[in-house]
């Protein structure tokens, strides 16, 4: 039993000594490899910014977005009001896929005789 438990510290010792040294072997060589091979100079954010310069949505594009969201939201109310028996929602359901979803485990809270797969107690 003895000999067990000195072989099975032995070849920890061992494995732990390997990953150690094969991770140092490795940080030896990123670290020699960056200083060989340096990469750009300068402030990364900073190329960012100014590449980024022009990209993007202008006043004109802003403006539009805007009324067609204002749009939208008047259509969701005016839907809301003519849909009578229907409680309004707060958000649209995104997709028919969804709904059923979440249809699915509405009704899966209802059922007495088990909850969420398990029998009930």
């Amino acid at each position: 039993m003895r000999d067990q438990l000195w072989e099975a510290a032995t070849i920890a010792v061992v494995g732990v000594a390997v990953v150690m040294t094969a991770l140092t072997i490795l940080m030896l060589a990123i670290i020699l490899l960056t200083r060989l091979f340096p990469g750009k100079k300068g402030n990364g954010e900073t190329e960012m910014l100014k590449a980024m310069e022009g990209v993007g949505p202008t006043k004109d594009s802003i403006a539009a977005i805007a009324v067609a969201v204002a749009l939208a939201m008047e259509e969701q109310k005016a839907g809301k009001i003519s849909q009578p028996g229907k409680s309004p929602v707060s958000r649209p359901v995104a997709s028919r896929w969804a709904a059923a979803g979440r249809e699915r485990l509405m009704g899966s809270r209802r059922k007495t005789e088990h909850k969420w797969g398990r029998p009930s107690r």
